[in-house]
C-alpha cells in the first residue's frame, strides 16, 4: 500500500519513518505549511497555558515563553516542551475534550491558549461559560502547499486536521479520482467533515499520533490483503 501523508512538518517526517518501518511506502506531501508568526506573549501570569500543538510549543519558544503550568495537546507537543526545558504540568491530552476533563473538578480563573490562527474554539468556549477568563495568542498560521500529487499512485490517505482536509480535498477531486479511499482522520469531528466532502471509506484512528496512523493502517492493510 502507498499512503499519502498530507499532515504538516516536522510530524510528516516522523509518520514517514513509521509507516516505512511498518513496510508501508510512502508519499510525503503535506498540504499545509507553518509560518510563524512574531508576537509577544500575553502579560500572565495564568493559572493555566495550553499548547494546541507542536507548533504552538516552537513558536511561542521563538517568542518567549508565557508564564503558567502547561497542559499540552498531543504527545509531540508534551516532548516539545520537556526539550526546552518545560515540564507539563498534566499528561499530554489527546484534543480539546481531553483539556475539558482535566479541568472541569476544578476550572481555573484564567488561562492561556497558545494556537494558530484560526480552529475550533471547544475549550475557550467551554470555559468562558462558566465565567473564567480566556487569552488566545496566535503564534503561527497555516499557508497552503501544493504537494504536487497529480498522477501518484495512491492507496490510502492520512490527514491530521479539518484544516489540511479542506485542501486535500480540493487536490483529490481536482482529478477523476476515486472517492472510495481509505482516508484516515484522528477525530470523529473530522470524520464528518470528510463524509460531507464526498469521501465515502473514512477512517477514525486514535489521534493523529504515529502510532496510533500505524495501527489503523495495519488493520486496513490486514483487511484488504494488501501488501
Amino acid at each position: 500500500m502507498r499512503i499519502w501523508l498530507a499532515r504538516t512538518e516536522p510530524g510528516a517526517t516522523r509518520q514517514a519513518a513509521s509507516l516505512a518501518a511498518n513496510g508501508f511506502g510512502v508519499l510525503k506531501a503535506p498540504v499545509l505549511g507553518i509560518e510563524a508568526l512574531q508576537t509577544a506573549p500575553p502579560e500572565g501570569p495564568f493559572d493555566v497555558v495550553v499548547f494546541v500543538s507542536e507548533h504552538a510549543v516552537s513558536c511561542a519558544a521563538a517568542n518567549g515563553w508565557p508564564c503558567g503550568p502547561a497542559i499540552p495537546i498531543g504527545t509531540a507537543a508534551a516532548r516539545a516542551l520537556q526539550a526546552r526545558g518545560v515540564e507539563p504540568s498534566w499528561p499530554a491530552q489527546a484534543n480539546a475534550q481531553g483539556v475539558i476533563d482535566v479541568l472541569a473538578p476544578s476550572p481555573p480563573g484564567r488561562v492561556l491558549v497558545v494556537k494558530g490562527q484560526g480552529g475550533r474554539t471547544t475549550l475557550q468556549d467551554w470555559l468562558r461559560a462558566r465565567e473564567r477568563t480566556v487569552v488566545e495568542w496566535d503564534v503561527y498560521r497555516r499557508v497552503p502547499l501544493d504537494p504536487g500529487i497529480q498522477g501518484e499512485r495512491v492507496d490510502a490517505i492520512v490527514a491530521a486536521s479539518g484544516d489540511g482536509l479542506r485542501v486535500v480535498e480540493q487536490l483529490w477531486f481536482a482529478e477523476p479520482r476515486d472517492a472510495r479511499v481509505p482516508l484516515l482522520v484522528p477525530s470523529e469531528r473530522v470524520a464528518e467533515l470528510a463524509k460531507a466532502m464526498r469521501f465515502e471509506r473514512v477512517l477514525v484512528t486514535a489521534g493523529a499520533g504515529a502510532s496510533a496512523v500505524v495501527a489503523g493502517l495495519l488493520k486496513l492493510r490486514e483487511g484488504s490483503g494488501n501488501g
